[in-house]
C-alpha cells in the first residue's frame, strides 16, 4: 500500500491491483459491452422487421386499394361507352324515324293533292262541268343580268269536270298587273307576235312555259283567261296573287 499525505493531513489509503485483475476487469467490461451492442442490435433488427412488415402490409393494402380504383374506373368507362353507344343508337333511331315521318307527310300531302285533282276532274265543288282552271305556279327563272329582262316560268293545270265524252280546245292568256315608273301598268303575254298558247284534251292538260317582263317592272297580280271553242264553248277568268321574291 502507498501512503499519500494530503494537504488537509489526512492519510487516504488506495487499494492497488494487480495487473491480472486489471485484465480481469477490462475483459469483463468487454464482454458486457459485446453483449449489451448484441441486444440493441438484435432489437433494432427486431423493430425494423416489423416496422418492414408493417410497411409491407400498408404497400399491399394500398395496391388493392389501387386496383379496385381502377378496377371501378374501368367498370364506369365501360357503363358510359354503352351509355354513349346506345344514345347514338337512340339519336340516329330519332333520325330515321324523323326523316320517315316527314317522308310520310310530303307522300300524304301529295297524295292528298293527287286525291283532290281527280276528284276535281269527277266531282268539282262548285259542281259545274266543263272547263277549269286547276293550278298556276310562277318561279324566278333567273337571267344571266346582261339582259333588261326578268323571265318567270309558269305551270297551269287545266281540267274537263264532270263530263269526258269529248275533247275540249282552246287558248289561254294572261295579264299581268303591276307598277312601272311609278304608274300602274298591265302586260299582256302571249302578245301578238307571239306564239298562243293552245290546249286540246280530254281530262287534264299542263301547259308550262315562259313570261318574259321588264326588270323595272313589279308585278302585282297575274290575271288568267282561258277560253275553249265548239259547241259549248267556254270562257273563265281568274286572278292570283304574284308570288314574293
Amino acid at each position: 500500500m502507498l501512503f499519500k499525505q494530503k494537504k488537509t493531513g489526512e492519510l487516504i489509503v488506495k487499494p492497488r491491483y494487480s495487473p491480472r485483475v486489471k485484465l480481469f476487469i477490462a475483459g469483463l467490461i468487454v464482454v458486457v459491452l459485446l453483449v449489451t451492442s448484441g441486444v440493441i442490435y438484435n432489437h433494432g433488427l427486431s423493430m425494423a422487421g416489423f416496422e418492414s412488415l408493417t410497411a409491407l402490409r400498408q404497400q399491399q393494402g394500398l395496391q388493392e386499394v389501387v386496383a379496385q380504383l381502377k378496377q371501378d374506373n374501368q367498370a364506369l368507362r365501360d357503363s358510359l361507352a354503352r351509355a354513349e353507344r346506345s344514345l347514338q343508337m337512340d339519336q340516329t333511331a330519332y333520325q330515321d324515324l324523323d326523316r320517315s315521318l316527314k317522308a310520310s307527310s310530303q307522300a300524304i300531302v301529295r297524295l292528298r293533292e293527287e286525291l283532290n285533282f281527280y276528284r276535281n276532274i269527277i266531282s268539282p265543288p262548285n259542281k259545274k262541268s266543263g272547263l277549269h282552271i286547276q293550278s298556276l305556279k310562277l318561279e324566278a327563272a333567273g337571267d344571266d343580268g346582261t339582259t333588261a329582262i326578268s323571265k318567270y316560268h309558269y305551270k297551269m293545270v287545266l281540267i274537263q269536270a264532270l263530263k269526258h265524252d269529248r275533247k275540249i280546245s282552246g287558248k289561254a292568256r294572261f295579264e299581268i298587273n303591276g307598277v312601272q315608273g311609278g304608274e300602274n301598268t298591265t302586260i299582256r303575254f302571249p302578245q301578238a307576235a307571239d306564239k298562243p298558247i293552245r290546249f286540246n284534251f280530254k281530262y287534264f292538260q299542263d301547259l308550262e312555259g315562259q313570261i318574259e317582263l321588264p326588270q323595272n317592272f313589279e308585278p302585282r297580280t297575274i290575271k288568267v283567261n282561258v277560253t275553249s271553242r265548239g259547241r259549248d264553248a267556254q270562257s273563265i277568268e281568274q286572278i292570283y296573287p304574284w308570288p314574293k321574291a
